[in-house]
C-alpha cells in the first residue's frame, strides 16, 4: 500500500504573508504578524490586521510553547489522512490567539486540558514543512 502524504497542501504558499509563515517553518520558526500602524500581534496569520484593518506588517517569531485548551480524536478525514488521530486547540503563550494542530507522542489518557505543549515543524517528506504539536509536561494525576 503506498503511504499517504497525511497533508494538504495550503492554498497561500505564494502569498506575500502566507509566504512568510512558511517559510519560517521550514527553518524551525513559529511566525506571526504584527501591524505596524497600530501595533496588534495576532494569531493566525491573516493579511490585514483585524485592529486596525491596515496591511503593513512585519513578522515575529513566537516561542511555540503554549497550552491545551481542547482536543478532538479524528476518525473520519480526507482520503489523504491516515485516522484516527489527535487535534488539539492550543493557547499561544504570547496570548495573541490559538493554533490549531495535530498531536503527535500521545495516547489519548494523556490529553490533559491545561497541559503545557509546543509547536514544531517537521518535513513532511518532500522538502514542505508542517506544524505539529507535543507535550511539553505530562498529565497532572
Amino acid at each position: 500500500m503506498e503511504a499517504r502524504p497525511n497533508y494538504l497542501m495550503p492554498g497561500n504558499l505564494n502569498s506575500p504573508n502566507g509566504r512568510v509563515f512558511w517559510e519560517g517553518l521550514r527553518d524551525g520558526r513559529l511566525m506571526a504578524p504584527k501591524c505596524r500602524a497600530c501595533g496588534e500581534e495576532f494569531f493566525p496569520p491573516r493579511p490585514i490586521c483585524p485592529e486596525c484593518l491596515g496591511d503593513a506588517l512585519d513578522w515575529r517569531q513566537l516561542s511555540g510553547r503554549g497550552t491545551l485548551a481542547s482536543w478532538t480524536e479524528m476518525y473520519f478525514a480526507r482520503p489523504e489522512f491516515d485516522t484516527p488521530f489527535f487535534l488539539g486547540l492550543i493557547d499561544l503563550e504570547e496570548g495573541i490567539g490559538r493554533i490549531l494542530a495535530r498531536i503527535e507522542g500521545v495516547v489519548e489518557k494523556d490529553l490533559v486540558i491545561g497541559d503545557d505543549y509546543e509547536i514544531y515543524s517537521a518535513d513532511t517528506g518532500g522538502g514542505f514543512f508542517l506544524y505539529f504539536a507535543r507535550p511539553r509536561t505530562r498529565s497532572r494525576k
